[in-house]
């Protein structure tokens, strides 16, 4: 493994926490309101369960909104390459 990959996998997983704590936080203060037990509610329970379900099925929709515009943004890229590279090749063989 070089510098690099060990230096994005790090930053990666970074990310990975933020967004984890973010969420946790997120929910905790949302759907924890009871300090009297130990024990999670059942409300609080569903609630935490909702909440972490919403976020998932949001990012899950986010992801693939994002994933179909990156696809057409490489292959408009891929398009004006080829159009660069033919253009290039027209003039030198002129």
């Amino acid at each position: 493994m070089n510098l690099d990959t060990a230096v994005a996998q790090i930053r990666n997983f970074k990310d990975f926490l933020s967004l984890y704590n973010r969420l946790s936080e997120h929910c905790f203060t949302k759907c924890v309101d009871n300090f009297y037990s130990r024990k999670i509610s059942p409300a609080e329970n569903i609630c935490v369960d909702n909440c972490i379900g919403k976020f998932t099925k949001t990012n899950q929709k986010i992801l693939g909104v994002f994933i179909e515009c990156q696809q057409e943004i490489n292959a408009r890229r891929v398009a004006e390459l080829e159009a660069s590279q033919a253009s290039i090749q027209a003039n030198s063989n002129m």
